[in-house]
């Protein structure tokens, strides 16, 4: 974590991903190789700090790299897909490196480690960045540079006649100039931090890094007690938690078209009566491993249903701030230092995960920790409904929802555009018509170069009043 929260502002000040990428591969490369021959504490030790190093740099990296590639419509999706390396790499890791270990000895588990490390720096190296890819292949309806010309342009083309009209528009734009020098020299993660919207993402990240990391301290304990499994058997019964991230790519696509606030609050609501189950398998019989099977298969379903859309509001903050401010943050971006902050959030989960989880089973039981964590996901979905996609307006509320795609929000509403009120979607638009007495010069203007009148700008915002 204190790695990640040092060199995002660097990773993000990077022509390219692919060397801080390159770099952290090296670093895990290292303290793979110090684990192996590694005999003292001491070297196990920075092995492990070094290793965490490496983490925190490959995850932030990697993500900021999805967000420079995927559209904006599809990034719920992307991380979907993410997220399914995420869960299975977390649990099928443990699984394999002890099954490698038990039948082929302790320096086979290596090779795999390295056989996987290898074939990581391969595809990155074949990788070609978005911003690479720009110098070769321009993009559609880039405008020409050879026929813009600024310098023909005349002073009336500013659409705006008056002298005093002029003084306004110049002292706006200073005021609004000193405002993004103010806020820019602020670090980004300072901004972002600001935001409802990212504190929310951030908090739900915290809550399923919790979520899916307590597992992994109580649960082989737990199917020891009561079904006597051996450690095998232990590993493979969290296969029940990883199969269902296989939905999380659907689960984004349903939160890239509808938003992810009602998806991921339902999923922390219904974890509720998910753990309080948890307490009925209790003999070494079928049936109640097949019941505990089945319940961490639901559980796992609901953490893959809320990731995609908790990731993606990381980037849509960003977003957002550059459309309020735009330049704030550069022009890097902030994606890097955003993902930053969710790495954090999850780091952060998965040491609060284990420890709260081992520390309740051990001083009040299973039964009873599983019911705390319960009430903790109904918390979680009464706080997160306020924020999540957003703060909460009446068009979210289930009894009048309309999709985000359709909503019409004020700055999609352009002068000569106005959107019918009798299409009720706001996905149609029609020319306003001025009224009888209505000096209006100009609706729509047909070029750049064409003046837009005062008047007629009065008359739009009355006609749209």
């Amino acid at each position: 974590m204190l790695n990640t929260a040092l060199n995002v502002s660097m990773i993000d000040h990077t022509k390219y991903r692919r060397s801080p990428f390159l770099w952290g591969l090296i670093l895990l490369a290292a303290s793979t190789a110090m684990f192996l021959v590694g005999n003292s504490i001491p070297v196990l030790v920075v092995a492990r700090l070094i290793q965490g190093m490496s983490g925190g740099c490959i995850w932030v990296v990697g993500l900021a790299l999805v967000i420079d590639t995927v559209p904006a419509s599809e990034q719920a999706q992307s991380m979907g897909f993410v997220s399914i390396g995420m869960t299975a790499g977390s649990s099928l890791g443990p699984l394999l490196g002890g099954i490698i270990y038990d039948k082929a000895g302790y320096t086979a588990v290596f090779i795999l480690a390295f056989s996987v490390i290898g074939f990581d720096v391969i595809m990155r190296l074949l990788v070609i960045e978005k911003a690479a890819a720009k110098q070769w292949i321009p993009e559609p309806g880039a405008p020409d540079t050879d026929c813009a010309n600024l310098e023909d342009q005349k002073p009336e083309a500013t659409g705006v006649k008056s002298g005093n009209n002029i003084r306004d528009v110049m002292l706006s734009s200073r005021d609004h100039t000193t405002v993004l020098r103010k806020e820019s020299r602020v670090p980004a993660v300072i901004l972002l931090l600001k935001s409802p919207r990212t504190l929310n993402s951030l908090f739900i990240t915290v809550m399923l890094g919790s979520i899916f990391t307590a597992f992994d301290a109580v649960l082989p304990l737990r199917v020891k007690y009561v079904f006597n499994f051996n450690s095998t058997a232990a590993g493979l019964i969290f296969l029940a938690i990883i199969i269902p991230s296989l939905l999380a790519p659907l689960c984004g696509k349903i939160s890239d078209k509808y938003g992810p606030r009602w998806l991921v609050v339902t999923a922390f609501f219904i974890c509720l009566p998910l753990f309080i189950l948890l307490r009925l398998p209790q003999k070494p019989e079928t049936g109640h491993i097949a019941l505990l099977c089945a319940l961490l298969f639901c559980i796992g379903f609901v953490i893959s249903a809320a990731m995609p859309g908790a990731m993606s509001e990381i980037s849509i903050s960003v977003v957002e701030f550059e459309k309020k401010s735009p330049g704030i943050f550069g022009d890097k971006g902030a994606f890097a230092q955003a993902y930053a902050l969710f790495n954090i959030a999850w780091s952060l989960g998965s040491v609060v995960g284990p420890l709260l989880g081992g520390f309740l089973n051990k001083a009040i039981g299973w039964n009873s920790m599983v019911l705390l964590f319960g009430f903790l996901c109904l918390l979680t979905s009464f706080v997160t409904v306020w924020y999540t996609g957003g703060k909460i307006t009446k068009d979210d509320l289930p009894w009048s929802y309309v999709k985000p795609s359709d909503r019409v929000k004020p700055e999609d509403i352009t002068l000569g555009a106005i959107p019918d009120s009798g299409s009720g979607s706001g996905s149609g638009e029609k020319a306003s018509t001025p009224n009888e007495g209505e000096n209006v010069t100009s609706t729509q203007p047909n070029s750049a170069t064409e003046p837009i009148e005062i008047d007629s700008i009065k008359a739009v915002d009355a006609k749209t009043t």
